[in-house]
């Protein structure tokens, strides 16, 4: 999401609100939350998305230098700094708005925690397995036993902004990131499903580049669309893919190899899917990491032109 927070801004975008999962419980994240006996919400996914709404510029390195630091027992600033904010304001809603103030900033949209109350991630896998934690899902991405369902710990409801910014979009994007962890997650509670579901906005799915073993292993964009139904029926206008074809052969086949170690493989793409499907010059080689990422300036590019997607007023 942060990657397509930028994007949308650079192609000059302002009204964004980005939508977060606070599920979280991996890392320096899950330790605050266990600290807590598990009564707050994950603020690592919210800070990273505020911070990805701001524009480029000095003030903004020096602040993610800062949120992103890490003392030597692995702590870090950004999650234990915003849970702070969420205390002073009471609510992580208005977090953003106390940041824009501290920092002297505008940011070009709003940071939506998906719900206000505490909860967990449950999943079960194909052999039959339960497990409770978001973290989970990390530990067990490069597994064959496919995730098979989600729910929540409790049932808990929408933040109200959540379905309000739902009702008044004009563009609805659903962005990369882990299917159920980052994805999926965010249409359990109670009224995100039923909003989606009545909105007459442009929905545009952008999947993932490459596919996640316990997840999406050997799927194409149609798979991809029939797991994210089986939670909320969405008709998507627009289904946006990365053209792998384009990138340098050489490179492509030296971070395939890397994937493939992790049972990891590129989304396929169907000629014949019941969705307009948009394939383009999206992704970038991470040559260091051996990784391929969604370009910012990429997805920019097409973000500035996509008058000619359906349906955009």
């Amino acid at each position: 999401m942060p990657i397509v927070n930028r994007a949308l801004v650079k192609a000059g975008y302002k009204n964004i609100s980005s939508v977060v999962t606070t599920f979280d419980s991996g890392g320096d994240t899950g330790r605050m939350r266990t600290d807590e006996k598990g009564k707050i919400l994950a603020c690592s996914d919210y800070w990273r998305s505020l911070m990805s709404l701001w524009e480029d510029g000095k003030q903004k390195n020096i602040w993610e230098e800062v949120l992103r630091f890490r003392d030597d027992r692995g702590r870090n600033f950004g999650n234990m700094f915003f849970q702070f904010m969420s205390e002073i304001t009471n609510n992580l809603s208005e977090v953003d708005t106390l940041f824009e103030k501290l920092t002297k900033t505008k940011l070009k949209g709003k940071v939506i925690p998906v719900t206000l109350e505490p909860a967990e991630l449950c999943f079960k896998t194909e052999s039959g397995k339960n497990y409770c934690g978001e973290h989970n899902l990390d530990e067990l991405r490069m597994s064959y036993d496919k995730i098979e369902k989600i729910w929540l710990s409790k049932k808990v409801e929408a933040n109200p902004e959540v379905i309000k910014a739902i009702d008044k979009s004009t563009i609805i994007i659903i962005c990369p990131g882990s299917m159920y962890g980052s994805v999926i997650t965010n249409f359990l509670p109670i009224g995100v499903k039923t909003a989606l579901e009545k909105s007459k906005a442009t929905k545009i799915l952008i999947t993932n580049i490459m596919s996640v073993a316990n997840e999406n292993r050997f799927f194409s964009q149609e798979e991809y669309c029939r797991k994210i139904n089986r939670y909320v029926k969405i008709n998507f206008d627009l289904i946006l893919m990365a053209n792998l074809k384009i990138l340098n052969k050489l490179k492509l086949s030296k971070v395939i190899k890397s994937y493939k170690l992790e049972h990891s493989l590129p989304i396929k793409y169907k000629t014949k899917g019941k969705t307009p499907v948009v394939v383009e010059d999206l992704a970038t080689i991470d040559e260091k990491n051996l990784r391929i990422r969604h370009s910012e300036e990429k997805l920019a590019n097409f973000f500035a032109r996509m008058e000619a997607c359906p349906k955009r007023k």
